[in-house]
């Protein structure tokens, strides 16, 4: 199998279903492990991610805050993997953003992928991808220039279990990312700088 960001051999396994990337340093689910399209949806339907939560808003709001203090109303927003409950395009969209909605079970809009955006939000979307190298490219190309990648995942580091850890525990977490792994789409794909701040990830165009 090749990692599915960086195209290298894998080789090492962390555990019994994930290899340890030595390129990139991402941990890639074994793909004959991952989750038909039906159960990853059914999955998906079981959160319950209802818009008007306030504790579902202040999970999202590190997103929130980073477009609302940097971005006004007249820039352009992607709402990408947004899910059954879009919060985050409901809290823009209430203090007057125009957010774009891209989901391919809930809100599959392909037309929304043929323009860009000054920003796009991408909350909990990432540790999801079945092709991150694709993913990453597409997501690059759909900025405009000084527009910002706004990521919520979390990070693995090495002082963790990671067998216990629970973000691996998910059947959907198919792609998990060290801090390396930033550094190699940073560079990668064109993006000019990246930051991270607890679970807040932005790449910068």
């Amino acid at each position: 199998m090749l990692c599915t960001l960086c195209l290298s051999p894998l080789i090492q396994k962390i555990d019994e279903d994930y290899f340890d990337c030595s390129v990139c340093r991402a941990l890639v689910k074994d793909i004959s492990l991952y989750p038909n399209a039906e159960d990853e949806k059914m999955r998906y339907l079981t959160h319950n991610n209802d818009v008007n939560d306030p504790r579902y808003q202040n999970f999202t709001s590190p997103i929130f805050n980073y477009i609302l203090v940097r971005y006004s109303v007249d820039d352009e927003g992607l709402d990408f993997g947004c899910g059954t409950g879009p919060v985050i395009t409901k809290m823009l969209q209430d203090s007057g953003y125009r957010v774009a909605q891209y989901d391919p079970y809930f809100a599959n809009h392909p037309e929304n992928l043929e323009k860009t955006y000054d920003y796009i939000a991408a909350c909990e979307v990432v540790e999801h991808f079945y092709n991150p190298r694709r993913e990453f490219n597409k997501l690059q190309q759909l900025l405009n220039y000084n527009g910002s990648l706004v990521i919520m995942t979390l990070l693995y580091d090495d002082s963790k279990d990671f067998k216990t850890w629970y973000y691996r525990k998910d059947p959907t977490h198919v792609f998990i990312y060290r801090r390396e792994t930033f550094d190699y789409i940073c560079k990668e794909f064109g993006f000019r700088e990246w930051f991270v701040e607890e679970r807040l990830i932005v790449l910068k165009k």
